[in-house]
């Protein structure tokens, strides 16, 4: 274990070097996004395959029609009508001009797409009013991509645009890093699932938040959800939940991390017999979260069980876990420094973590942020629109509106 409570940097830092992406399997590219690369992508043909149109007009010489004004037009034979997804077509004589849709193949010797609205069609013939688009609007085989060109690097995490072009270069099927799969355990015995819905509404019990928030947050990073929550404030109980997780790639638990009488996560990492990599975060809210090592080599990362500080510390340690062994090669989100509008009373000693979001303008390219609500880790209401958690370093001085703090994307 390492001594004394962590800083954030130095606890993620020790999870991260405790992890190796997972596995290499192909999968299909419908169901890819937010997959990693596990492997680079060479283009197998260039792109575009043929020389195209890049808008709908007419294939002509640039020769042809330099000079042309609408007082003295250019007269082109029209000799073909081309579309998307025609044969190529015979070459382009000197004085010739093809009718052409945006993708069709552009025949040898044009050089130029005249747009239509330059245009007059007769009955065999077309009048060219300006030269404006003489050598333009024509795609050139392989000018995006040549065939055998690096077309992605190994490690690129897989979206949308990635999603086009590998459909474009024919991969169905991307080799990926497989899904990191993450076991949700809430604990304590005040909690109930949500289909209780008596005893919820009764008071009887407490609502299960930290379990559809944790799930939907491992959803959002990549990873896929196990949820086995909540379990009673009971040793045994919390560590055949944990032994049963058997397909879970990480231990995620949700509350009795502190130092209660019900707090039982150090009980049961010692009965486990759990490496401990460490105990406490200099960090407000969630500074108890653990991380130990299991027997069988998977990660358990304990988190505080207040709604706020799950969700806040799930976005700084279990983020990027699951990001690692998701294979991305940058799994730590990066920060951006905002420009504060409100005052900030930071702690003597520990760094604070709020919940924040974007207040529109900005001044030396510092764009302003405000704060969603108080400090504290019972404060469900400073999730209601956040989109940031802004980092305040640990200090005795209030800082007034205006200082700048990083802050990175939440959730």
């Amino acid at each position: 274990m390492r001594p004394g409570p962590l800083s954030v940097d130095e606890a993620i830092a020790a999870l991260l070097s405790e992890l190796v992406p997972l596995t290499v399997e192909p999968r299909a590219l419908h169901a890819a996004l937010g997959a990693v690369l596990a492997e680079p992508i060479v283009a197998p043909f260039p792109l575009p395959r043929w020389t195209n149109a890049a808008m709908d007009g007419y294939a002509a010489r640039a020769d042809d029609v330099r000079g042309a004004t609408p007082e003295r037009p250019a007269t082109l034979t029209v000799v073909a009508h081309l579309a998307a997804g025609a044969p190529m077509p015979r070459p382009l004589a000197p004085g010739e001009a093809m009718r052409i849709f945006t993708g069709a193949p552009v025949p040898e010797g044009a050089d130029s797409v005249i747009r239509q609205e330059d245009s007059d069609l007769g009955t065999k013939t077309v009048q060219i009013r300006s030269d404006r688009d003489a050598g333009r609007h024509v795609r050139r085989t392989g000018s995006d991509l040549a065939a055998g060109s690096d077309a992605l690097p190994g490690g690129t995490v897989i979206g949308p645009g990635v999603i086009a072009l590998l459909a474009s270069l024919g991969v169905a099927h991307p080799r990926v890093h497989r899904t990191p799969r993450i076991a949700i355990i809430s604990t304590g015995d005040e909690l109930t699932p949500l289909d209780d819905a008596a005893r919820i509404a009764s008071g009887e019990r407490l609502a299960d938040s930290n379990t559809p928030a944790l799930v939907a947050l491992t959803t959002l990073a990549g990873g896929e959800a196990i949820a086995l929550g909540p379990v009673r404030d009971d040793p045994e109980a919390l560590a055949a939940t944990i032994q049963g997780a058997t397909t879970a790639d990480v231990i995620i638990t949700v509350g009795g991390v502190s130092v209660g009488d019900h707090d039982h996560v150090p009980a049961v990492i010692t009965m486990l017999a759990g490496d401990v990599l460490f105990r406490r975060i200099r960090l407000r809210p969630g500074g108890p979260t653990t991380a130990a090592r299991l027997p069988d080599g998977r990660l358990w990362l304990a988190l505080p069980g207040n709604p706020v500080s799950a969700l806040v510390t799930f976005t700084l340690f279990a983020r990027p876990v699951i990001r690692r062994l998701a294979g991305d090669p940058s799994p730590v989100r990066r920060t951006t420094a905002v420009r504060m509008a409100d005052a900030i009373t930071p702690d003597p000693s520990l760094e604070l973590c709020l919940r924040g979001a974007w207040s529109g303008g900005a001044e030396d390219g510092v764009v302003t942020a405000h704060t969603t609500g108080p400090a504290g880790s019972a404060m469900m209401t400073s999730l209601r629109g956040a989109e940031l958690l802004v980092r305040v370093p640990a200090g005795s001085a209030v800082l007034a509106p205006g200082t700048i703090l990083d802050a990175m994307p939440f959730p």
